[in-house]
């Protein structure tokens, strides 16, 4: 390989290492989200929440929550929840943020 072959491709990777200097330096345009994440330990035999059913286990898990958000312990209602119904931390945390007086 001569010397012009060596230029060559000594240019060529210059301009690649240029461009992706370039390129990750750039913002990223915000862009919706087209496929929202399902809840990932959402277990199925879990009760569900007192809206959409009203049993028995669901209204004495409303309220525990009811009342452990009235004391203000917050964490204790999110982990209750989410010991109770297998949910992930959004959804429990959701759920008790709803309950809020």
């Amino acid at each position: 390989m001569g010397v012009l072959g060596l230029m060559v491709v000594g240019l060529g990777a210059f301009g690649l290492g240029v461009w992706l200097t370039l390129r990750s330096q750039r913002p990223r345009p915000l862009t919706p989200q087209l496929h929202p994440q399902k809840p990932r330990h959402q277990n199925p035999a879990a009760p569900r929440p007192p809206d959409a059913g009203q049993n028995a286990a669901d209204l004495d898990l409303d309220g525990r929550v009811r009342d452990l958000v009235s004391q203000g312990r917050l964490i204790d209602a999110i982990k209750d929840v989410r010991e109770a119904t297998g949910w992930s931390l959004r959804d429990a945390k959701a759920y008790v943020e709803e309950r809020l007086p």
